[in-house]
């Protein structure tokens, strides 16, 4: 399989939201006809917000969807830093308040605690997910893989896990992650990024030898991946 990832250009970040809003729900709704329900794992952050609340009203038969963040930090979810505060006044606000939301943050005293909870709550779900959202820093991290946590070359080589507890020593507070094992068991990858800073990092992350946490991504020939992007 010659997995290239397919770059797609919009004119400005209006535009990038309305079309990847739209392009998951196909993505979405063709899986709940084939096979009469969907999962969708969405990223964090500012960049997705006004994409997120577009999606959320999409037509869909939500109750049916699984849906669930790609990493979050361990905070409460009321916190400004929050993933899932952030989730539920965009995405899950609109009709897709109804869908089957798992969390990742649980109510252990801690994201290595948390982490052996949520991995028997992964197992449950129907597995490969239908739609990974994806964004990236401009360190060209993704999700919560990052060089400096001492977890990652284990988060790299894991074959089973579904989740990890990382530390990253370039970002604060200590997250919960999906593993790039739970990304690539999936039909389909979107990136979602906008600006020449994080554009001038993709191209380079794209290189034959690029070692960003993106670049796992970018190189893998499980799934395919479609990039999304505006200045």
């Amino acid at each position: 399989m010659n997995n290239k990832p397919t770059l797609i250009l919009l004119p400005n970040r209006d535009e990038l939201d309305q079309v990847l809003s739209r392009d998951i729900a196909k993505i979405l709704a063709t899986s709940l006809h084939n096979h009469g329900s969907a999962s969708l794992a969405v990223s964090g952050g500012s960049t997705p917000e006004n994409m997120l609340s577009l999606l959320g009203q999409a037509p869909l038969d939500w109750p049916m969807v699984q849906t669930l963040l790609v990493d979050e930090r361990w905070v409460a979810n009321d916190h400004a830093s929050s993933n899932e505060a952030m989730l539920r006044k965009t995405l899950l606000k609109g009709t897709a308040g109804t869908s089957q939301y798992l969390p990742l943050k649980n109510n252990a005293d801690s994201a290595e605690n948390g982490q052996h909870l949520l991995e028997a709550e992964l197992d449950t779900l129907a597995w490969p997910l239908s739609l990974v959202h994806l964004g990236m820093g401009e360190d060209g991290h993704t999700a919560s893989w990052f060089h400096d946590a001492p977890e990652y070359q284990a988060l790299c080589a894991a074959h089973a896990q579904h989740c990890f507890a990382v530390q990253p020593g370039s970002a604060p507070y200590p997250r919960i992650t999906l593993s790039p094992n739970a990304v690539f068991n999936s039909e389909k990858i979107v990136i979602h990024i906008t600006g020449r800073a994080k554009r001038e990092v993709l191209e380079k992350a794209l290189s034959k030898d690029a070692d960003y946490p993106i670049s796992m991504v970018l190189h893998q020939q499980q799934v395919p991946v479609d990039i999304y992007w505006a200045p």
